[in-house]
């Protein structure tokens, strides 16, 4: 490279830095979806479910291959507001139910930071962090302003959450605006109303101060078991190549998702806000395609689902993506877990990430994301629950995985692989570059992802399993059994080589024991039906202990 070539990308490097580091602090929107699974976003590499303005923005920003969640949902969530692994707060077992008297451990949550610097932060959708007392509740937790439900699912339409206890249902509305019943909504659809809010949200922002929204979606989690998958009719019909009803309806509530990423992108977008914006894209855990709550997703080719430590469970389909980052429209496979969002975004947002405890164990990567340099992370710890006897844990490109979750039920590989249709379907790169989002994107972009290139990403953010030919080892995880994986390798974990490299597994093994000292024992699920029933609180799932009257704290 000559002199003057080197210089010229010196300079707009140098420019680019200034940029970065004089936009002052940027608005965060963190979009959860719920057990959407890794093959349900067409990034991937699935023309089954097309996601136009999810991939727009992915191919955007930098997708993140090896990102990693927590088996369920509450654990998930505590993880990203806590920067903690969830068995240093009790929070590593079943998700918290309705009724039950669990919650997140009392100490400084992420959104309570960000207010310290200035942020204006709202909670739309799903807490599932507990609801006992109102102190429980987001809009104590950090949150100003809160539109969503407590618990871990409610149905789509008319916001009922029904739980059923030794034989008997327990019934009541679960969707609020911050403290007070939301009856009014009724009616409409959970994920319109959600966009709604986000978008209304957005549009009243005062720009004078940086906006914090999590946006964390019921969808496409499965509702009450009496009508488990809802979406609009006209949505569902945009999907009849689909062979399975159940899937097909699971694929309608995947694409309403997907237009409410349009709709708060372009919110974004006309407000002025956008070019100064992260945001992040995931989901809580994979999809349980089978079992309990079943929704129809797919993990494929990924082995497990949502509640195991197979990478089914634990790998999340995400990205993040913003108009700051230096080089955007690439696949990242480093190393990050749900964890490193608390010290990340606090950096990101111009806080002093050196007052943070020093036991959280969040990385920081934002410098990472920026300037597409190497992240530090070179291991992270999946889980250990000791109730189940079952733990997880990641070594650079090595998992080392010990016990079976419910006796190896969910161990195959589940979920559709996108083939299973009546008819052929295509890749639409230019719906993508058509969509709401890619407009946006163009409007503010000084170089957009090409509609050639989108191929070229998809084609790097598509996981492959091992080649048929390639001689395979068994893994048995009965009885406390150790398998260990090279995801680099075998992203399917196909071949086990826990007696190939023994002293690579004395060493993760020895990490998992140090982990262990300082795990918190598990919160046991303990319901209170009796008190909490919603027939004592005008029929809505209510906090119920010490106080039942919002204006009050406990």
């Amino acid at each position: 490279m000559n002199r003057a070539k080197l210089c010229c990308y010196f300079f707009v490097f140098a420019a680019n830095v200034m940029l970065v580091s004089s936009v002052g602090e940027p608005n965060i929107i963190f979009i959860i979806a719920d057990d959407l699974g890794w093959n349900d976003v067409s990034f991937h590499g699935s023309n089954q479910i097309l996601t136009p303005n999810i991939d727009a923005l992915a191919y955007n920003g930098i997708i993140l291959n090896s990102h990693y969640v927590q088996p369920s949902g509450s654990a998930t969530k505590a993880a990203l507001l806590t920067g903690k692994y969830p068995i240093k707060l009790g929070m590593q077992g079943d998700p918290i139910q309705p009724g039950d008297t669990r919650a997140l451990p009392e100490r400084k949550l992420l959104p309570e930071y960000l207010k310290d610097i200035g942020y204006v932060t709202y909670l739309a959708g799903k807490w599932d962090l507990g609801y006992t007392r109102w102190n429980d509740t987001p809009t104590y937790r950090g949150f100003d302003h809160h539109l969503g439900f407590y618990n871990s699912w409610t149905s789509y339409y008319d916001f009922l959450t029904t739980t059923t206890v030794n034989g008997k249902d327990y019934s009541g509305l679960d969707i609020r605006r911050d403290a007070q019943p939301a009856w009014d909504l009724a009616g409409q659809y959970a994920t319109d109303v959600l966009t709604d809010y986000a978008v209304g949200t957005i549009q009243q922002h005062d720009t004078t101060k940086p906006l914090f929204m999590m946006i964390s979606h019921l969808a496409p989690h499965a509702a009450n078991p009496a009508k488990p998958l809802e979406a609009p009719q006209e949505t569902v019909d945009k999907f009849k190549h689909i062979i399975d009803s159940g899937r097909r309806t699971y694929a309608a509530m995947v694409s309403k998702i997907d237009d409410s990423v349009g709709a708060v992108v372009t919110a974004l977008e006309q407000k002025g806000m956008f070019e100064n914006s992260v945001i992040i894209f995931m989901s809580d855990n994979g999809a349980p395609t089978v079992g309990e709550f079943r929704n129809w997703g797919s993990n494929y080719p990924l082995k497990g689902l949502k509640g195991t430590l197979w990478e089914g469970g634990v790998r999340s389909p995400s990205f993040i993506s913003s108009q700051l980052f230096l080089q955007k429209g690439r696949v990242s496979n480093d190393l990050i877990h749900v964890t490193d969002w608390f010290p990340t975004l606090l950096s990101a947002a111009n806080g002093d990430v050196s007052f943070l405890d020093l036991d959280i164990d969040g990385t920081d990567i934002w410098s990472s994301l920026v300037y597409n340099f190497d992240t530090t992370r070179r291991s992270t710890l999946l889980n250990i629950d000791e109730k189940n006897r079952n733990a997880a844990l990641i070594l650079s490109n090595f998992k080392l995985i010990v016990g079976s979750t419910k006796n190896g039920t969910y161990d195959s590989y589940y979920g559709e692989t996108g083939e299973e249709n009546l008819e052929p379907v295509v890749y639409n790169t230019t719906a993508i570059a058509k969509s709401p989002a890619a407009k946006a994107i163009d409007k503010v972009s000084y170089s957009p992802t090409s509609e050639f290139e989108y191929m070229s990403l998809r084609e790097l953010a598509t996981l492959r399993c091992l080649d048929p030919s390639v001689k395979r080892t068994e893994c048995d995880l009965s009885d406390g059994g150790i398998c260990l994986f090279n995801l680099t390798k075998d992203p399917c974990e196909e071949d086990n080589m826990v007696n190939f490299l023994p002293s690579l597994v004395r060493q993760m093994k020895r990490k998992m024991v140090v982990y262990r000292e300082g795990l918190v024992e598990w919160q046991e699920r303990n319901l209170d039906i009796e008190n909490s029933d919603p027939k004592l609180h005008h029929y809505t799932w209510n906090p119920w202990r010490d106080c039942a009257d919002a204006t009050c704290s406990a």
